[in-house]
């Protein structure tokens, strides 16, 4: 897994601004009359459009509504505020590629290379579950700040007199979990939150399908081989799921990087033998967007991964066990992640499981995700040795 520095965000909630193209909107005049009261030399500054997208699949959450105060880019070592306007709850479930959720729209930023951005959050951060009754909402215990990175280079550059379009990608995988201590609540478990400048970006669209027809609803990932050629662990980037008709876009991919669409579905209690699309190097098509498909055969009969973590995780920590498989891309075999589950505790013990998982030789990692003030979300790997699951069979692994 790739270790990134991750973005700063604090406790408050945004209002879900879906916006189309055209005219101007009162949530765009909002944010207008907001960036009014922070002129910049024109000569030497730049301006920003910012937009949110979730990363991921929502899970058991139909909203995560937070309370975004300001949004500061870091510049030189030195934090800049990029305005915002004032707002209530944004559903960060709400944001797509195709209808994101503008942040900020021209607002005035000084020149230079961007290193890495964070939010801050006032109080009133809800969650709604997807099981619960439509007006039920859960408090939302929020970090002071949540630090994210910019891209996968590290870095881009705002030029003076030029507009930038920044998009923010925030995984919502496991990022709420019940509150032991506020009955009814949930805390703030961070997922990756990562910002591109969007023109330095492409995408893989396609359709997933068995053979009796497309997938719906299945997850899909895009995954960074080595850069060497060389059979190694692909790096998972960002994950959608696929739509009635089988079809998906990962978008927000930098260029100038392999990337392969990774998928093993498990719907209706039937597994999917894993797939991977051939590896596309984007940038060099002339619209850095390209196409696959990939077709899933079904195993007839699937086992199980479970096991148990010894170290409890501390503040801020989220544990992830991913499961590894090789997989044949152009002749060579690359390490693909086709699972991930959160390590949760369970009558007195740390444990995770997959559930069902197709025949085949595998390994795992446990990740441990910690959020810090100033580094951000940082990933401490531990592999397993590899292991077979056979039909009808559950294979103990430990951490």
């Amino acid at each position: 897994m790739l270790r990134m520095a991750t973005l700063i965000l604090t406790a408050a909630a945004l209002p879900g601004w879906i916006l189309g193209c055209g005219g101007t909107s009162p949530a765009i005049a909002q944010v207008q009359a907001a960036q009014a009261a922070a002129p910049l030399d024109p000569a030497t500054s730049a301006t920003l459009s910012v937009h949110l997208v979730q990363d991921g699949l929502p899970g058991p959450l139909s909203h995560l509504n937070l309370a975004l105060t300001a949004l500061e880019v870091q510049m030189a070592g030195s934090w800049v505020t990029v305005p915002l306007a004032p707002a209530p709850l944004v559903d960060v479930l709400a944001g797509t590629g195709q209808a994101p959720l503008l942040l900020a729209d021209d607002a005035p930023c000084p020149a230079g290379v961007v290193e890495s951005l964070r939010f801050t959050f006032g109080s009133g951060s809800t969650v709604q579950l997807a099981a619960d009754d439509p007006e039920t909402t859960h408090t939302l215990a929020m970090p002071t700040r949540l630090v994210g990175a910019v891209g996968l280079p590290g870095s881009f550059s705002v030029t003076a007199r030029q507009a930038t379009d920044l998009w923010i990608s925030f995984a919502v995988n496991g990022v709420a979990q019940p509150d032991s201590t506020d009955d009814g609540g949930y805390t703030f478990v961070p997922g990756a939150v990562r910002g591109y400048d969007r023109a330095a970006t492409g995408s893989i669209s396609g359709t997933l399908a068995n053979p009796a027809g497309p997938i719906q609803g299945a997850p899909i990932t895009a995954q960074l081989q080595a850069t060497d050629g060389q059979p190694g662990a692909a790096i998972a980037f960002r994950t959608v799921a696929s739509d009635a008709e089988g079809h998906f876009t990962l978008d927000l991919l930098p260029k100038g990087y392999t990337w392969c669409a990774v998928g093993q579905p498990v719907l209706d209690s039937v597994a999917y033998y894993a797939q991977a699309s051939p590896g596309f190097a984007l940038g060099d098509a002339p619209d850095d967007q390209v196409q696959t498909a990939l077709t899933f055969s079904p195993a007839t009969s699937a086992g199980s991964v479970s096991g148990t973590v010894a170290s409890a995780p501390g503040p801020g920590q989220e544990d992830v066990v991913d499961l590894i498989q090789e997989i044949p891309v152009g002749g060579t075999p690359f390490r693909f992640v086709v699972a991930s589950a959160a390590v949760a505790a369970q009558d007195g013990q740390l444990r995770f499981s997959f559930p069902s998982v197709p025949p085949g030789i595998y390994s795992a990692v446990l990740n441990l995700y910690t959020q810090t003030p100033d580094q951000g979300r940082e990933d401490q790997a531990e592999p397993s040795a590899p292991f077979t699951v056979s039909a009808g069979n559950n294979t103990p692994i430990t951490f």
